[in-house]
């Protein structure tokens, strides 16, 4: 390996500044803010694209065609593998995952010659209800300071090919977005529907747009589409694991919350819940909409946008935890509005790995053993 590309794989850098935009999401109501639109309460939340480090070898990759893990193309992997296993990825399924060597590793590359990108495709994982694509892309000229691959409300799209059938895949959560301004690469981990039952065939997914957010919230794009072609293999695949929760309801702030089953995977816990106020209400127009339920409040509460790490733990404030085996297992802030049944709140948390010992704790004082009936694949 060259002297230039080990001191540049080398440069770890914390970044300094964080671009935030709000944008108006599901219709829903806010104890935080409130906003009128269409004679219904909506909220809003905030989805942050966060400086993030990255890796100027990347450019190197393009002329590197051969399929054979050389000892150089080993090293440049091992430095993604540490991108996508830091704390600056605010999804901790996602650090777990690839700190245990989880995932099919995809390791191509594309030249986007009409915006000059380059875009290297990592990694992919994926479970019964959603799959993880990660990936950076770079530029010498086009300026990424504003872009993302926002899947959940913005300009951009994953699409899976089969013959002359393209079909879009919905989103799951926000996913996860860092920008380095030092080398003008965006590093994204991908947040869409499950293509497992793909597994053993040649999938060919194509992401169509960058989608560009100003400072002032305001939205554009880089119109094109970046396509992969990968065999999906069983070491992308994992196992999704569903145990019914029996006979375990708590109470808080005057509403009784029934435990309707919790869900384990390598990427992240579900906890299911229902509520009195968790159900879709219907105003005097026919529209359906939701309010935040206390228990989501309690959720977000110790919520916090970090400079550096994007959503992370307040450790001041009180919030909604799981426990496991004595560990502290810590929500997945950029999971949010994942949608169930209509009744349905979802909760979701890091990876477990005492699946028979769960704990839910609400606030400082309410612990709720998680007790399972028959396990659901």
């Amino acid at each position: 390996m060259s002297n230039q590309i080990r001191k540049e794989m080398e440069k770890i850098e914390i970044p300094k500044e964080l671009h935030e935009r709000a944008v108006l999401g599901v219709k829903k109501a806010s104890k935080e803010r409130e906003h009128s639109l269409d004679q219904a309460n909506r909220k809003k939340r905030i989805s942050t694209p966060y400086k993030k480090l990255s890796i100027i070898a990347a450019a190197c990759l393009l002329i590197i065609s051969a399929l054979t893990i050389t000892p150089v193309r080993a090293a440049i992997h091992d430095v993604y593998q540490r991108i996508f296993s830091s704390n600056k990825i605010d999804d901790q399924g996602v650090r777990e995952a690839v700190k245990l060597k989880k995932g099919g590793i995809i390791d191509q590359d594309y030249y986007d010659k009409e915006n000059d990108i380059t875009v290297h495709f990592d990694r992919i994982l994926t479970d019964d209800k959603e799959t993880k694509l990660l990936l950076t892309f770079r530029s010498d000229k086009t300026d990424l300071s504003h872009a993302s691959l926002d899947l959940f409300e913005g300009s951009s799209s994953v699409y899976v090919v089969d013959g002359e059938e393209r079909k879009k895949l919905k989103t799951v959560g926000w996913g996860s977005n860092y920008y380095d301004d030092k080398k003008n690469e965006v590093a994204e981990a991908l947040s869409f529907k499950s293509i497992k039952k793909l597994e053993g065939k040649e999938v060919t997914l194509e992401i169509e747009n960058v989608t560009l957010w100003d400072d002032d919230g305001e939205q554009g794009k880089i119109s094109t589409t970046w396509p992969i072609k990968f065999k999906l293999d069983d070491t992308a695949v994992s196992e999704r694991v569903i145990k019914e929760i029996e006979d375990t309801s708590f109470d808080f702030k005057g509403i009784t919350y029934n435990v309707r089953r919790i869900e384990f995977s390598e990427l992240e816990t579900r906890v299911v819940v229902t509520g009195r106020d968790t159900k879709l209400l219907t105003d005097e127009d026919g529209m359906q909409y939701e309010i935040m339920s206390e228990l989501e409040s309690q959720f977000l509460h110790a919520r916090k946008v970090s400079k550096k790490y994007g959503y992370i733990v307040n450790e001041k404030k009180e919030g909604v935890f799981m426990s496991s085996g004595g560990e502290r297992i810590d929500p997945v802030f950029s999971k949010g509005e994942i949608q169930g049944a209509d009744d349905e709140y979802i909760m979701v948390f890091a990876p477990v790995k005492d699946r028979d010992n769960c704990t839910l704790e609400v606030g400082a004082d309410l612990k709720i053993p998680l007790t399972s009936g028959e396990n659901q694949n």
